[in-house]
């Protein structure tokens, strides 16, 4: 384990049985965005130094990967997916192979379901039968008690993404497919506001605060030393003695001012995990909405 700044990290690649793992000293830089909205998140990992013989065995044939990364032994499960595309490139000496990947893989990418559900079927079962089909546990966040029954029941026979969008859109909630999970969040006028039960994460200067927080008339952007276990759904309870206000006083104008300066408890929209191992750079920003 490397001891620059405490950051480690574990990069492993797999085709089928065969795996490889990198580890510090190797360099590496990632970007990893996970949205709800969008099915699950982006990632884009680089890996430096690895030989060309390596580098042509991973471009013919290896499909999956997977990114953990935090300090010292307290290392998170960032990404978890398939392989989308490869780049092999150069940046003056240093010679790099790039991953683009998505966390739903070819199952999730290939689910279909084909299924008739009876007249007065709870719309939560059918909404947790169409999620089971994408072959992930599954999560639900907030409260689904006031969804109706299918009066006449309902038949699908498609794409299982497909479906799950139609659903999200008709019974007000979202989703995403994660490193280890599909969760679904309630939403409360078009916000994925509703979080999971548990302690909120504390973003303060003493637990990794990095600069000051940007707060918005009902929300924050903030950013943190790399923490894996920050996911949508969560709760963040900002402490900060400093932060930037992205708003101007025209459009507050009338609205009560925040006594608390911005700070308090947060509803996680979407976290962006960054990294560059010998860079400035091994964060977690969070877009959060204001708890009511």
């Amino acid at each position: 384990m490397s001891k620059l700044f405490g950051r480690n990290y574990r990069l492993t690649i797999k085709s089928g049985a065969d795996e490889l793992v990198y580890e510090p000293p190797m360099q590496v830089r990632f970007s990893i965005d996970i949205w709800p909205g969008n099915a699950g998140g982006v990632a884009e990992i680089t890996l430096y130094g690895a030989s060309r013989d390596t580098r042509k065995a991973i471009y013919a044939k290896f499909d999956s990967i997977a990114l953990s990364a935090g300090y010292g032994e307290r290392v998170g499960l960032l990404f978890a997916g398939d392989i989308i595309n490869i780049e092999i490139g150069r940046e003056g000496v240093d010679k790099y192979i790039k991953f683009y990947a998505r966390p739903s893989g070819q199952a999730q990418a290939g689910a279909f379901i084909s299924k008739s559900w009876g007249a007065n079927t709870p719309q939560i079962d059918i909404i947790r039968e169409i999620a089971e089909s994408l072959l992930l546990p599954v999560e639900f966040i907030g409260d689904f008690s006031d969804l109706p029954r299918a009066l006449k029941g309902r038949s699908m026979c498609r794409s299982s993404i497909d479906c799950m969008n139609e659903m999200a859109e008709l019974h007000g909630f979202t989703w995403f497919m994660g490193a280890n999970r599909l969760v679904i969040i309630r939403t409360k006028d078009g916000i994925a506001a509703e979080t999971r039960q548990g302690e909120p994460h504390v973003i303060s200067a003493a637990t990794g605060m990095v600069g000051s927080p940007q707060i918005l008339i009902q929300g924050v952007d903030v950013k943190t030393k790399l923490n894996a276990s920050i996911i949508p759904g969560d709760t963040v309870d900002i402490q900060a003695e400093t932060r930037q206000f992205a708003f101007s006083g025209v459009y507050e104008y009338q609205m009560d001012r925040d006594p608390t300066g911005g700070n308090g408890l947060y509803s996680v929209l979407g976290v962006k995990h960054e990294g560059d191992f010998y860079g400035d750079t091994w964060d977690t920003s969070v877009s959060g909405v204001r708890k009511t």
